[in-house]
């Protein structure tokens, strides 16, 4: 009977241990799946040298944190299944190394928008959240105070948004400010706002300007603003460059040659000025500033003259004047021009001293050189305009001129 007992008690222990062992692989196996489970969550590194670090995912508004020896933003979202479409904007970048055990990641996702620009609308997806920058991801030109704002869409049924992005192009001014141009960019609807903006007073004593108050802003509007009384203005004045002239007589009459190209030089001069109503009564120099000098342009000048062969009388000959005239020919042109062809004083040229365009219609544009021409074109006008050389003559006397 006895040992019939003790059999029965070693089999209670026996059920007793195998329930015991079943708990215990119940929970290994529990262990095992939650591993499995958020092994993509938290994640075990291939490189046991580096630490875990905590890194906090900012996504749309959801947070997720996850522990992670991922050494890039890149692969950090990877392992937690973070999927980035190519319009997201991902802060740091994909690329960037994670560079702490305390690490933040922004996800910006896109979205499709409605740009309205000078009523173009413009569809476009992107994670930008400023109105400007919304604006630029349409191709939309944004200048210097130029406005983008967020308004009602009421055709729901088009584009499926009831809001959109309209881009408000600022205008331009063009602004005399007492002689200094300024150009001006402006979303003012009347001159008066505009003034307000420069804070710019308008008055007897203060400033004149030009358009009402109540004018309306136009695009690519002249507007002048001048101090009333005495006021300095400093402008900006070009020194005009001078020349200097050398003469060659192996070249040419007529040829010129730029051998040093003359600059214009730049001064800043400040003058004290009187207006009244927007007009200059008086203005006074005060100062000026050379900034740079002006360069003196270098010319060439050809001066060869070909003379025909033989004296005086021979080129009147040739020209077809009696000889009977020879004198009074030679007294004129002689006290005219020396018998130079070349002759001038800036107003009139050659032998007998008459204006270039009479000398190029008679003897062509070479004339400097048509020593011969230039006597017969002489003997048309003394003969024209007087009757006769010996009339010339004595005119000439008389007048010491023709």
């Amino acid at each position: 009977m006895l040992k019939l007992k003790h059999m029965r008690i070693n089999r209670k222990q026996i059920r007793f241990s195998i329930f015991i062992l079943g708990l215990l692989v119940m929970a290994v196996l529990f262990v095992a799946l939650v591993q499995t489970k958020f092994s993509n969550v938290f994640a075990s590194s291939e490189d046991a040298s580096k630490e875990d670090s905590y890194i906090t995912i900012y996504d749309s508004g959801n947070e997720l944190v996850v522990k992670s020896s991922a050494t890039t933003v890149r692969e950090v979202l990877e392992r937690a299944e973070i999927k980035i479409e190519n319009e997201d904007i991902v802060e740091p970048g994909l690329d960037e190394a994670i560079d702490g055990s305390d690490f933040n990641i922004n996800i910006y996702r896109s979205r499709e928008v409605l740009v309205i620009d000078n009523h173009v609308k413009k569809y476009v997806r992107t994670a930008a959240t400023e109105s400007t920058e919304i604006a630029k991801a349409a191709g939309v030109a944004i200048k210097e105070a130029d406005a983008v704002q967020l308004v009602k869409y009421n055709n729901i049924l088009e584009s499926g948004m009831v809001t959109a992005y309209k881009v408000v192009h600022a205008k331009t001014v063009n602004i005399n400010y007492s002689g200094k141009a300024i150009q001006k960019r402006t979303q003012a609807k009347t001159v008066g706002e505009l003034l307000s903006q420069l804070k710019i007073e308008r008055g007897a004593k203060t400033n004149w300007v030009s358009l009402p108050d109540e004018a309306r802003i136009t695009d690519g509007m002249e507007l002048s603003i001048y101090y009333q009384g005495k006021g300095n203005i400093v402008v900006e004045e070009e020194i005009p460059f001078a020349e200097q002239v050398t003469y060659d007589f192996s070249l040419d009459y007529g040829t010129r040659n730029i051998t040093t190209p003359g600059i214009n030089g730049k001064k800043t001069a400040t003058y004290e000025v009187v207006m009244k109503d927007g007009k200059e009564l008086s203005r006074t120099l005060i100062s000026e500033i050379i900034a740079q000098e002006a360069v003196t342009q270098q010319v060439t000048v050809g001066m060869k003259v070909v003379l025909p062969p033989g004296s005086h009388q021979d080129w009147m000959a040739a020209a077809g004047i009696s000889p009977s005239d020879f004198g009074y020919v030679n007294y004129i042109i002689s006290h005219e021009s020396g018998w130079r062809p070349n002759a001038s004083n800036g107003k009139y040229h050659g032998l007998y001293q008459t204006s270039a365009g009479r000398l190029t219609n008679d003897c062509g544009p070479n004339w400097v050189n048509e020593t011969i021409c230039q006597i017969r074109s002489a003997n048309s006008y003394a003969v024209g305009r007087y009757g006769s050389w010996a009339n010339a003559y004595q005119h000439w006397t008389t007048k010491h001129w023709w």
